[in-house]
């Protein structure tokens, strides 16, 4: 007669029989590790073959693109970049804007120089206008000079300009000087004269173009949380300099970046090889902390500003709409 025991499989070896309605947790830790190493590993491969990171996993063609560039200087007057770094792509956000600022200056020609201002812009030249200045000019931009000075330029200047408005005697020294410019302001007032200080508006040059990017992203998935992760690396990282071992006491210039629209068809605008100079990263921006069970944000907010590194002129705006 033979007797069942029913011994565990602990003890006979034997796989144990599925239970109905028990779940597989140590089956779905498993896949779930497979499916996360495969998505670093995929990651990896796409960040280290150059073909780059995106986000979302469905990003369409309407993107913008960040291609990192290592920088090389080898002397002050040289910029050499390569490509071969990162190429991170985004959605286009939502606050994309360019402008363009040039600067001005009002300036105080004087006498002078409002008549040589005037000369070479009806077509003389510099030298022919200094030529014709005779002495009335001189004398006359003279007294615009004492009768406009301050105290202590007319303390310097002494008495010999203001003699000319008849309110110096010769040798008159630096005390009697600064008191005369006061006179001479007072006395002008009271006549209903001022100064003429000629003024024109002067242009100094260009500003470098700014551009600032901002965004709001919420992973949708593991691989997603993953990737969103690596960019905000990549970016970080392009903006630091590194420091030669061989001279501490030196940085390497951080990457720099090129910035494009892939088939814009020339409706937007095109940025210039650019530096990050700021990146702001808030990885609570719903007003809490949110995580998921792997321990990544809900959702991750973040503003990368840029500036050009080269100033515009119209040969870079080009002769038709979509240049820079």
């Amino acid at each position: 007669m033979a007797i069942e025991l029913n011994l565990p499989s602990t003890i006979t070896g034997e796989p144990a029989a599925p239970v109905e309605g028990l779940t597989d947790f140590v089956g779905q830790a498993a896949e779930t590790a497979a499916s996360v190493n495969e998505a670093l590993g995929a990651l990896n491969e796409s960040i280290s073959s150059g073909s780059g990171i995106q986000f979302p996993g469905n990003l369409g063609s309407r993107r913008i693109e960040f291609q990192v560039k290592p920088r090389n200087r080898p002397s002050q007057t040289t910029r050499a970049t390569e490509s071969g770094g990162t190429l991170i792509a985004l959605p286009i956000p939502t606050n994309l804007q360019t402008g363009y600022g040039a600067r001005y200056a009002d300036a105080e020609l004087g006498v002078l120089g409002a008549q040589v201002f005037n000369d070479v812009r009806e077509g003389g030249s510099i030298a022919e206008s200094l030529s014709g200045i005779g002495i009335d000019d001189l004398q006359q931009s003279a007294l615009s000079i004492a009768a406009s000075a301050s105290p202590e330029i007319a303390a310097v200047l002494g008495g010999g300009a203001l003699q000319k408005l008849g309110l110096g005697a010769a040798g008159i020294g630096a005390a009697a000087g600064a008191a005369a410019a006061g006179i001479a302001k007072g006395g002008l007032g009271a006549a209903g004269i001022a100064v003429n200080p000629h003024l024109a508006v002067l242009f100094e040059g260009m500003n470098f173009r700014n551009h600032s990017f901002s965004y709001k992203f919420s992973a949708r998935n593991e691989s997603e949380s993953y990737a969103l992760n690596a960019i905000i690396y990549e970016f970080k990282k392009a903006m630091h300099p590194t420091i030669d071992d061989a001279q501490k006491a030196f940085f390497r210039y951080p990457d720099e970046f090129d910035i494009r629209f892939p088939n814009d068809n020339g409706f937007l605008f095109e940025i210039g090889t650019s530096v990050l100079r700021d990146f702001q990263i808030n990885y609570t921006p719903d007003g809490a902390s949110y995580f998921h069970n792997n321990g990544s944000p809900v959702s991750v907010s973040f503003t990368l500003n840029f500036t050009e590194l080269d100033i515009l002129t119209q040969k870079e705006i080009g002769n038709a709409p979509g240049g820079r």
